[in-house]
């Protein structure tokens, strides 16, 4: 037995009060990701800042899986965040904040119950080669996933995976509202995968019902990834109609973002890059036509399995009314400014 697993059943055990434990694999996971960051915002004074999650997002959790015989399993998924820098977990309050779920797994599938990401925030994330976490994600340049706290993952979720037919696979989400009154918080998302080979494909499509009158956050995108060997290419659209009001009382219209990036191998380490482009349609002139474009390269050095030192270098450039910089930077960036940043930092996984 491994000393993951040893540890994990002692706390589970003791957490259950029993020491009888059905669980036919339990184990514990996380990791740990710090790194220290510097950013100038246009005329703005630099900022040095202490910062998680550069490489890979800060966690711990617990995960298992029980045989129930005749090709069916139940499982579980318990997974915290973990900001290193400060100790801390979760703004949100949540212990389990990135997943608690349980599960029912057969040939016919998996049914998912709990909280968990929505099949329409995963295009994003699977296209990014920076993850969309730390200096150079994709999300820097978006104001969509800051105004929705259940933009990635969503509550009271109904999820069905269907098997890999040669593969392609369906994922499926509903969201309970739990409001005798209102649809406020309800979520339906689904998303279509191929993964067969060196290629990769997703389409997604999602709506968010975000307040008491019925207005909803819609999202539609398409993704794709090829693996020549040397180097992978890959880049997603996303497109986000945002309901009125959402940014202020005449800001509404639909988000577009465009993602274009490239990992390439260098033995065991990896350079990534990517360019993203984010343009802003309808309500006030100011919000018509505030785009921006940020540029991002990378490197990671794999100094094991399990523990990389990884240093990132990004730059945003702003149209118009926008004005996204690069977290860490000087509050206050005027219109139109723009923002760079370096970080380096060293992740252990475990």
């Amino acid at each position: 037995m491994t000393l993951n697993r040893k540890i994990a059943l002692a706390v589970l055990a003791t957490c259950s009060g029993s020491g009888a434990f059905a669980q036919s694999s339990v184990t514990l996971f996380g990791v740990v990701d710090v790194n220290t960051r510097y950013v100038k915002n246009s005329e703005l004074p630099s900022n040095i800042t202490m910062n998680n999650s550069g490489l890979s997002s800060g966690r711990f959790g617990f995960r298992g899986v029980e045989d129930l015989g005749g090709g069916l399993k139940a499982g579980f998924w318990l997974e915290s965040d973990v900001n290193a820098d400060t100790g801390t977990t979760s703004a949100t309050g949540k212990l389990f904040q990135r997943r608690s779920t349980v599960s029912l797994l057969s040939s016919m599938g998996e049914v998912r119950l709990g909280r968990d990401f929505t099949p329409a925030s995963q295009l994003v994330v699977r296209y990014d080669p920076f993850g969309v976490i730390g200096l150079a994600g994709s999300n820097v340049t978006s104001r969509v996933p800051a105004a929705f706290a259940s933009y990635y993952r969503h509550d009271n979720a109904v999820q069905y995976f269907t098997p890999v037919w040669s593969g392609l696979q369906l994922e499926t989400m509903y969201a309970l509202d739990e409001s005798a009154t209102t649809n406020a918080g309800r979520h339906m998302s689904a998303r279509l995968v191929y993964d067969n080979g060196p290629l990769s494909l997703s389409g997604v499509y999602g709506t968010t019902t975000v307040n008491a009158a019925g207005a909803k956050l819609k999202q539609t995108g398409l993704g794709a990834a090829y693996d020549f060997g040397m180097v992978r290419l890959m880049g997603f659209y996303q497109r986000e109609e945002v309901p009125f009001g959402t940014y202020g009382t005449a800001v509404a219209g639909p988000e577009s973002r465009f993602l274009l990036g490239v990992t390439v191998p260098v033995g065991r380490d990896q350079v990534r890059a990517s360019w993203v482009r984010t343009d802003s349609r309808g309500g006030t002139a100011a919000y018509n036509g505030s785009d921006a474009d940020k540029f991002a390269i990378g490197y990671i050095h794999n100094m094991s399995a399990r523990t990389a030192l990884y240093g990132t270098v990004a730059y945003v450039n702003n149209k118009g009314g926008a004005n996204f910089s690069l977290a860490g930077g000087a509050t206050g960036l005027a219109a139109g400014g723009n923002s760079t940043g370096a970080e380096v930092g060293i992740r252990h996984s475990f």
